[in-house]
């Protein structure tokens, strides 16, 4: 059985890929996204598969980045395959964003694969990362500093990115298009050792097979497995600790487990974008059963706040930006910051709790939706007066960074007046309430 073969049996075995998948395929015109190519083309017939290549001209390397384009388009040519090329400095992005080159790159790359799988209505995104790549990203992690999730490698699957050859070897990679004469492209950086993961490649990982055992690779690898199957093990409720994004620490605490504690940490970090690090999830756990209010800044952009019993991530002020007073329809709905509130008319659609209000409203009054103002205030069930929005806030324990960007609906009255029907997922106004069937119901939910 040769290697595309293998690939092929367990593309059948895991299914993932499946008949009449539309699939974008990131090809550099590399070696590894060549191979990758020529599996899908073997099962493309049988699995009715529609392909696309997505190139990514990153403008560092001049006419040899041309030259890749231009063999990337002549695949597309040859096997009646579109081909949608991006031409981006990952050189400008990493100065304009102060990050690094591989973090530029990599950036540019998956906002592209998106853009490309919208274009074409496809459902799966085939990146071509292989055995090396998976013992190269342990180490890299490993080196750096990282969570036991951090040390599971490069998943097969995740969310809309399959990659089918993540458990072939990049020398068996080679000698295969070797073998059959099928053309690809090198990328002469990726023989230049000043880029940490090349480093590793072209020093570390060679260095380790002439010391200390040549076949260094199938033991990290067979490592790497173990601590997939550990981390499945130690598979987490998460819903049971983080609500409409925040920890709640409480129940964080009831975890005896410290190890507990920083998986949950880890997937929080994760979820909302931001990269995970030991150092970060170490400074966290200390913070937890600290009395007042703590900080403590994740990157440029974000930092972790831990207020009364919970906690939450921020964006920076100087980065933050005021959400602007909207109109919202009857029936409608629109995006307020993080939040979507909409307004619907029925019966059965109704299910209650924070996220929804049945209201008295009539579909002819006018909403608008904006954000807290000074000496707002709510008329609350079993309250005799109006209550400021400031007290329920502080009462709610709502921080004080969160505070200003809740939806707060007004119903704008014919008269000129306004009066707070809801504070989005919080409180409702008394004056509001509705007990008939049919009726205006207001949703929220958190993007």
């Amino acid at each position: 059985m040769n290697i595309v073969e293998k690939v092929i049996e367990r593309i059948e075995k895991t299914q993932i890929i499946k008949k009449n998948d539309r699939i974008v395929v990131g090809c550099s015109g590399g070696p590894d996204s060549v191979f990758l190519l020529e599996v899908l083309l073997k099962i493309r017939e049988e699995y009715n598969l529609f392909l696309a290549l997505a190139h990514i001209n990153h403008m560092y390397r001049g006419e040899e980045a041309k030259r890749d384009e231009n063999f990337v388009i002549s695949l597309g040519e040859k096997y009646n395959i579109p081909v949608f090329v991006k031409e981006k400095s990952m050189q400008d992005l990493a100065q304009e964003k102060k990050i690094s080159l591989e973090e530029a790159g990599r950036e540019i790359r998956y906002s592209f694969f998106e853009e490309v799988l919208k274009e074409v209505d496809g459902n799966k995104i085939a990146l071509a990362h292989n055995l090396d790549d998976q013992v190269e990203t342990f180490l890299f992690r490993l080196i750096r500093g990282s969570s036991f999730e951090g040390l599971e490698g490069i998943l097969d699957v995740r969310d809309k990115f399959i990659r089918p050859i993540n458990e072939i070897y990049k020398s068996e990679i080679m000698e295969y298009l070797d073998q059959n004469m099928i053309e690809y492209k090198i990328d002469s950086t990726n023989l230049q050792n000043e880029y940490t993961r090349n480093s590793i490649r072209l020093d570390l990982i060679p260095f380790l097979e002439k010391n200390y055992n040549p076949k260094v690779k199938e033991k990290l690898y067979n490592f790497i497995k173990e601590i997939r199957e550990i981390n499945g093990i130690l598979e987490v409720d998460y819903s049971r600790y983080i609500i409409d994004n925040y920890i709640d620490v409480n129940r964080l605490l009831e975890e005896k487990s410290e190890y507990i504690q920083k998986k949950i940490i880890n997937y929080y970090l994760n979820s909302n974008n931001i990269k995970s690090s030991r150092n970060k999830i170490e400074n966290i756990v200390k913070i937890l059963s600290n009395g007042g209010t703590k900080k403590i800044k994740l990157d440029k952009d974000y930092t972790l706040i831990k207020e009364y019993d919970k906690i939450y991530i921020s964006l920076n002020k100087k980065e933050e930006k005021q959400v602007k007073e909207l109109a919202l329809k009857i029936p409608g709905k629109i995006i307020f910051g993080e939040f979507e509130l909409e307004a619907t008319i029925g019966r059965a659609e109704f299910k209650g709790g924070d996220q929804e209000f049945k209201t008295n409203l009539k579909k002819t009054d006018k909403l608008i939706v904006r954000g807290r103002k000074s000496g707002d205030v709510i008329f609350l069930k079993g309250m005799e007066t109006y209550k400021k929005l400031k007290d329920i806030f502080v009462n709610s324990k709502i921080p004080k960074d969160m505070r200003e960007n809740i939806p707060i609906v007004v119903h704008q009255k014919d008269d000129g007046q306004e009066e707070i029907v809801w504070i989005g997922g919080i409180r409702k106004s008394k004056n509001y309430f509705s007990n008939q069937e049919e009726s205006v119901i207001l949703k929220i939910r958190r993007n």
